[in-house]
């Protein structure tokens, strides 16, 4: 197995979950357009002022998806091109998406800031160790 099959999984877990993150956000504001809580003009121009909680969290979480989870494609991207294989580095990356979906899920769920601030606490210690681990193993 390739370094990039070792890998493909995760990050079509992290893309697939930036796409139904995106979908959400979709049908959130069209419903404010058919139930006309919001005109057409406001997504027009949006600046997010005014927004209701259900359109709000969504857009947030891609917002998200696309801060710290941007370490980790990189991460992955040294892995596959410098052709890096270690026993921990898949197990990590693993880990590390089940934090990024459960943090998502809790967020956009219940939103319980005591249950979603850990989850995303531990994925970012994760996504430490992932870097940590890849500098031990370029460099020993």
């Amino acid at each position: 197995m390739t370094t990039a099959q070792v890998y493909f999984p995760q990050l079509l877990a992290m893309v697939a979950l930036s796409f139904a993150v995106a979908l959400w956000i979709l049908i959130t504001r069209v419903s404010d357009l058919v139930s006309r809580r919001k005109p057409v003009s406001y997504y027009e121009n949006w600046d997010g002022a005014g927004a209701s909680v259900a359109v709000m969290r969504p857009t947030r979480q891609l917002a998200n998806l696309f801060e710290f989870p941007v370490l980790f494609y990189t991460a992955v991207v040294f892995i596959i091109v410098l052709g890096v294989s270690d026993a921990w580095l898949p197990a990590l990356s693993t880990l590390y998406v089940v934090f990024r979906w459960a943090h998502a899920l809790a967020h956009l769920g219940f939103n319980r800031l005591w249950v979603r601030t850990p989850i995303f606490m531990l994925g970012q210690f994760v996504l430490l160790a992932i870097w940590l681990r890849l500098g031990w193993v370029i460099y020993n």
